[in-house]
């Protein structure tokens, strides 16, 4: 077929037009109906840039294009010059060429582009990292305030305090110089119920900053209520009407009454999942109040022995290692990675070095894998550090215990591990690395684990609940006693979940004992029993359990009426 010319922002590009039919439905219809443009040499598109033809016009000559080179605001422009040329193959690259780069600081970026695009599950892929990426997330990722709103309020937001956010949208208005009056709206993003006495302590502190401000005496108010030890409720502040009308004003009063009732609540759940076996398969099981123990997700086949697995965020499930059945040699060497969001398994197609029974634990990308059984059944002292973005693994300082199914944890960002006696600290020192000794112990651990600024302990044999305060404590604290020993535990944010059995003839009976965890020294917090049943369920203690989001987030929801009014009017401002 003959060459065309294509004139575009002022640009001449050449094409043949078999292979723009080729890859295009746009020119194929054009070219091989009864359209004047079939006729012509030279035609000119409007509607579409040169940078992205460009682009297109490379894909088409070679068939292949690699858009991880390309910026979000190129691939943004790009998506619009494909949709109207309709290259089908292209837009799935596209789409799949987000969802891999998809990180903390760009997933809202990429939520408006798919949006934009029409790629539905893609934007709402997005917008769950982005609300469950709030730990790492950055004002000035951020675009605007009305996005800002969106974020904050979010019900699904995976946020530990109400503080955590007033201090992040009180940095963004800081940041984007917007003035204290906007201090309205980000306490109209707040879940006021969730805020304690030393939120409003902290919160009222920042606030001197603005002395006059509505705001402020809003704070202050919330604040003379929880120092006087009430709830923050509507029918408390009813109640309380008189005093506070004295104390302030009527505007100040009828402001935080406002306040109250437009409150939207956190929503987001953490699901416990447990590690399972039997004769017939290994599976990961998830346990709620309400049901119980229900199958989940097969692991492994019924051979494998001695694999572990780890949580890689809040949505993903790392399992690793294992034997082929005890005493054969053959390694499970890869790592597989489960998707809650996309529901779906990836095999990194890598070869680690053989182990079972390894103790695991991650930090951001990095999987440690410390200890366990190597082949011909040698307890080992070695350690390695996998790096799951980039596939590749390395070497670090041996472990000083040669040991199998070492208890670790990570902590305020740091490796620990539990040797015979003797808790270590990993640390990296740039030009050599090494265990550090942290704690001495008279028992060896089964499981750590870190909560509320502690490492709490156990041991499976023993119905005893440790912990220790690294850098502070100079050995492991007796605090509490379950009632039946525990096999493993979930960390869900505002409590543990232990899961204890206790062996009774040939039924093993199970457990679930809860643990909101007191940091008063001085008063003893006794677990307690949510759960108990005879089960055939068999808790694998040795291959870990953790809790995972199991849902993708709602893409909308009911920005508060109190939110909406002080939104509208600063940006009519």
């Amino acid at each position: 077929m003959a060459e065309v010319s294509l004139v575009i922002d002022k640009q001449v590009f050449k094409a043949k037009k078999d292979v723009l039919c080729e890859y295009s439905d746009y020119f194929r219809a054009m070219f091989s109906g009864h359209y004047v443009e079939n006729e012509k040499e030279e035609i000119t598109i409007d509607v579409i840039d040169a940078e992205s033809m460009k682009i297109i016009l490379q894909y088409m000559n070679i068939g292949l294009i690699d858009l991880t080179e390309y910026s979000l605001s190129t691939i943004g422009d790009l998506i619009i010059a494909v949709n109207f040329l309709q290259i089908t193959e292209l837009m799935k690259q596209i789409e799949y060429t987000l969802d891999i780069q998809m990180s903390p600081s760009n997933c809202l970026e990429i939520m408006i582009i798919a949006q934009n695009s029409g790629f539905t599950k893609l934007e709402q892929i997005a917008a769950t990292c982005a609300l469950l990426s709030f730990k790492r997330m950055k004002p000035e990722y951020i675009p605007n305030l009305s996005k800002l709103c969106w974020y904050l309020s979010h019900p699904y937001l995976d946020v530990s305090s109400e503080l955590d956010v007033f201090n992040f949208g009180h940095e963004w208005l800081l940041q984007n110089e917007t003035g204290g009056d906007a201090l309205l709206i980000i306490l109209g993003c707040l879940d006021v119920k969730r805020l304690t006495l030393t939120d409003l302590t902290a919160i009222n502190f920042i606030m001197t900053q603005y002395p006059n401000s509505l705001a402020t005496k809003v704070v202050d108010c919330l604040h003379k209520l929880a120092t006087l030890g009430f709830d923050l409720s509507v029918p408390t502040l009813q109640l309380q009407e008189l005093m506070l009308q004295q104390t302030y004003t009527e505007r100040v009063y009828n402001e935080v009454m406002s306040l109250m009732k437009e409150s939207k609540c956190r929503l987001l759940e953490y699901t416990p999942v447990v590690p399972v076996w039997s004769l017939t398969y290994h599976s990961m099981y998830t346990f709620s109040e309400k049901l119980g123990f229900e199958h989940w997700l097969n692991i492994a086949e019924k051979n494998v022995w001695g694999w572990s697995n780890v949580a890689w965020g809040p949505t993903k499930l790392v399992v690793v290692a294992g034997e082929c059945s005890r005493g054969t040699g053959v390694f499970i060497k890869d790592v597989k990675v489960y998707d809650t969001l996309r529901k779906e398994w990836t095999n990194h197609g890598v070869e680690l070095p053989a182990r079972r029974h390894a103790g695991v634990a991650i930090v951001e990308d990095s999987l440690y894998l410390i200890g366990g059984l190597a082949a011909f059944r040698i307890i080992s002292d070695s350690a390695i550090v996998y790096d799951l973005k980039q596939r590749s693994y390395r070497k670090i300082a041996s472990f000083p215990d040669a040991i199998q199914s070492p208890a670790v944890c990570v902590h305020e960002g740091s490796v620990y591990a539990a040797g015979h006696k003797t808790i270590y600290k990993y640390e990296d020192l740039g030009a050599k690395d090494r265990w550090s000794t942290v704690i001495g112990t008279d028992i060896r651990l089964s499981f750590m684990i870190s909560y509320k600024g502690y490492i709490y302990c156990t041991q499976s044999f023993f119905s005893h609940l440790y912990r220790f305060k690294p850098d502070v404590d100079q050995k492991l604290k007796l605090i509490s006693n379950f009632t039946n020993p525990p096999a493993t535990v979930c960390n869900l944010g505002n409590r543990l979940l232990f899961f204890t059995r206790y062996v009774c003839g040939q039924a093993d009976a199970l457990s679930v004992e809860e643990y909101i965890g007191n940091t008063d020294e001085n008063t003893k917090e006794t677990p307690r029993t949510l759960w108990n049943s005879d089960s055939t369920v068999n808790v694998n203690d040795v291959s870990g359990s953790c809790a995972l989001v199991m849902n993708i987030a709602p893409l909308s929801h009911d920005v508060s009426n109190y939110t909406k009014k002080y939104l509208k009017a600063y940006e009519m401002q």
